[in-house]
């Protein structure tokens, strides 16, 4: 029986369809491109002055040698074995990646993993299409160079993608355990229209995702796999988090048409965390939570209200206290610095 991680992660590979058709359709289109390199290779003389015959017409009759034609235009674009080979490599490589299915789409981070790793594993393994894609053009055209690409089929990390290729990006559901919810690093993916939902299981911290927020950049942390229909419209990049009930829930929408970004904060945890996470420390997550407080604030002119008294006026301590003035705020913080508890 599935469990009820496994559920929210499919549910949120349906909320991903598009940009997954998106991939998976560029994906069987450069095989078959791919393929057709080696077949026409392969083809007999009679099959290539067929094809020749189609390709030109009826201004051919009469007017061309077919047979010396096609041998000419055969000669022009036929492969050596050895780049040949690499085509093959490449197609197959293609093929495999199309029978991963869904699969190709699907993560998990193992217990204190590293989520950034994770997700730079599983999307270097997508970019594998890339890569095959790049080798078996090389490999036609002459300019292909083992010692240098060698490896992009085995391994194509997001950081070689070009801008095309950014543009249709894998799109990636990561299962991840709250106490493993360090965002921070996932900024280097958000480029293009990378699409990213992490799956949260367990206690997490209460405003992880505030990390990722930037004017063009689409966030949103989510109880419930439902809100997450809005990521088929978002052209640019976005990452999304399914949390449980306790930790913040906000979106963060990138500016269109010259417009402000907008963020909408829809619920604060009564306090801010009092206790290390993993390795999160309370101090961590209690800055993540008075970040995403700050920048509302910014937005809206006016603090989110949290669901009960005792968030965003606290020091480290815990003390609730009256809002601060600037050179308040600047004492605590150097308070805050000598506390070595």
């Amino acid at each position: 029986m599935p469990s009820e991680t496994d559920d929210l992660a499919l549910k949120a590979l349906e909320a991903l369809a598009g940009p997954r058709e998106a991939f998976h359709s560029a994906l069987v289109a450069t095989a078959e491109e791919v393929r057709g390199m080696l077949e026409a290779r392969a083809g007999s003389d009679v099959e290539r002055t067929t094809r020749t015959t189609a390709e030109l017409g009826d201004f051919a009759a009469g007017r061309i040698d077919i047979e010396r034609f096609g041998a000419l235009a055969e000669r022009r674009e036929s492969l050596e074995e050895d780049d040949a080979a690499q085509v093959e490599r490449a197609a197959r490589t293609l093929e495999s990646l199309i029978e991963r299915e869904d699969d190709l789409f699907r993560a998990r981070v193992e217990p204190d993993g590293d989520l950034r790793d994770t997700v730079e594993s599983a999307l270097s393994e997508a970019g594998r299409a890339f890569g095959a894609a790049r080798s078996a053009e090389l490999a036609r055209s002459g300019r292909y160079r083992a010692e240098e690409h060698d490896a992009w089929i085995d391994h194509f990390p997001p950081g070689r993608w070009s801008r095309r290729e950014r543009a249709v990006a894998p799109p990636l559901v990561v299962e991840v355990q709250g106490r493993d919810l360090k965002t921070g690093g996932l900024a280097e993916f958000m480029d293009g229209a990378q699409k990213i939902v992490l799956v949260v299981s367990g206690e997490a911290p209460p405003a992880a995702l505030v990390r990722l927020i930037t004017p063009s950049v689409f966030v949103m942390q989510v109880e419930g796999t439902e809100a997450l229909g809005r990521l088929e419209g978002v052209p640019g990049p976005a990452v999304a988090a399914v949390v449980a009930a306790g930790a913040s829930r906000f979106v963060h929408v990138p500016g269109a048409n010259g417009r402000a970004p907008r963020l909408t904060v829809e619920y604060l945890p009564e306090e801010e965390p009092k206790q290390a996470l993993g390795a999160l420390s309370a101090f961590q997550q209690a800055e993540e939570l008075r970040q995403l407080m700050a920048m509302a604030q910014v937005v809206t002119g006016s603090p989110p209200a949290p669901a009960a008294e005792g968030v965003g006026d606290a020091t480290a301590g815990g003390e609730v206290g009256p809002p601060s003035a600037p050179a308040d705020m600047l004492a605590a913080w150097i308070l805050r610095q000598a506390d070595l508890r």
